[in-house]
């Protein structure tokens, strides 16, 4: 029985499966009610005829809406990770410092329990850059076939061939990003989960090469990974047979195969964004271990701007939070508190700090320990 899903993003996908295969269904049907007939700007019989040929016709409306609607709501799909695994916020909103709700310290652990993280977040800026690079290479790619529907092949045959080729070069690169985002966190992952040794448990990520891995590597994120290259290695082998095939009609085939096979590709979105958004409920997730997550799990503090960066790597004031590292300190008096607050050069006016043990938030200039109590950007 299919467990109860967290939340509802994993319909998106189903919304762009059901305009592009039905697209597909209807333009078939009709082109073998209407007696499989050969158009006007074919130069020979063939069957079945290219996808576009019948597109040119008067079913270039539904050709056009269908490749529009299903490339938006990609393209949203792909957004929507970033949106999901980055706390419920876009690029361009401020990345806003965790904010203590009492003064009771709560572990990595429970803030990533929490209902900020929709999906687990990445681990490092590598995978959240990737994110990014999927989202922009599929909003080009979309486009293009967008444009390949607009200037059909019976008016516009040139123009429409190069669309057909910068959306397939585009979808390819923005499939390996995606593809190479969940390599990535698979191989975080497996050093972590609790399946792994305990020798790997002691290994960093930054002591493995690109081609070693270690832990429990037939993880989520390994075999989400693992699928989407499967699928692109599948599409490749075909788009190769459909280049090198000397036939229309066979030529034709592989075009309608690998029309149906992309419809295969939000199923996967629809997947990761049911498993990720249950992580909370997972099997796992509460054995790991909470000083494994400050090794690994990417939580700063920190603006991401890049003047941000700039200004707090010159002033070298506070590091990203370390969970269980450092013991409880006691609290400082009231000197010791204006001194410490003279040393941190924040950029924010407004931001009040005040002492608490134990804290998990450490300062490298001085041995005062501090966290924000405010939601501002720090």
């Amino acid at each position: 029985m299919a467990k109860k899903p967290a939340n509802l993003f994993y319909l998106l996908p189903l919304a762009g499966l059901v305009p592009w295969t039905g697209m597909l269904i209807a333009m078939l049907a009709c082109w073998g009610a209407q007696g499989r007939p050969i158009y006007w700007f074919m130069h020979s019989y063939q069957s079945p005829v290219y996808l576009s040929d019948i597109g040119a016709t008067n079913l270039r409306p539904l050709f056009i809406s269908c490749a529009g609607a299903q490339g938006l709501i990609y393209v949203i799909c792909v957004a929507c990770e970033y949106y999901q695994r980055a706390g419920r916020r876009w690029p361009w909103q401020k990345h806003k410092a965790y904010v203590a709700e009492s003064s009771d310290y709560k572990t990595y652990a429970s803030q990533l329990a929490s209902q900020r993280y929709l999906m687990p977040p990445w681990y490092t800026r590598d995978e959240r850059n990737l994110i990014w690079a999927a989202t922009v290479l599929a909003a080009i790619g979309e486009l293009a076939l967008l444009f390949c529907s607009i200037f059909s092949t019976a008016l516009y045959h040139h123009v429409h061939l190069s669309m057909v080729g910068v959306f397939i070069a585009f979808m390819f690169l923005s499939i390996c990003c995606q593809g190479a985002e969940y390599f990535l966190m698979g191989k975080h992952y497996a050093l972590i989960h609790p399946l792994a040794s305990a020798e790997d448990h002691q290994i960093t990520f930054e002591e493995l090469s690109w081609k070693q891995w270690r832990g429990h590597i037939w993880n989520k994120f390994t075999l989400s990974a693992t699928c989407k290259m499967s699928w692109l290695t599948l599409a490749f082998v075909w788009a190769i047979c459909f280049g090198c095939c000397s036939s229309d009609s066979t030529k034709a085939a592989f075009e309608w195969v690998l029309c149906f096979w992309y419809s295969f590709y939000f199923l996967f979105f629809s997947i990761d964004f049911y498993l990720g958004g249950r992580y909370r409920d997972s099997k796992y997730f509460h054995q790991i271990q909470q000083q494994s997550f400050a090794r690994y799990y990417k939580y700063d503090i920190r603006g991401d701007t890049k003047e941000e960066e700039e200004e707090e790597e010159a002033d070298d004031t506070y590091s990203d939070i370390h969970i269980d590292q450092y013991s409880a300190m006691q609290v400082p008096d009231g000197k010791q508190l204006d001194k410490a607050k003279s040393q941190l050069q924040y950029r924010d006016d407004k931001s009040q700090f005040t002492l608490i043990a134990p804290s998990r938030s450490y300062h490298k200039n001085s041995d005062i320990q501090v966290i924000s109590n405010n939601s501002n950007n720090i």
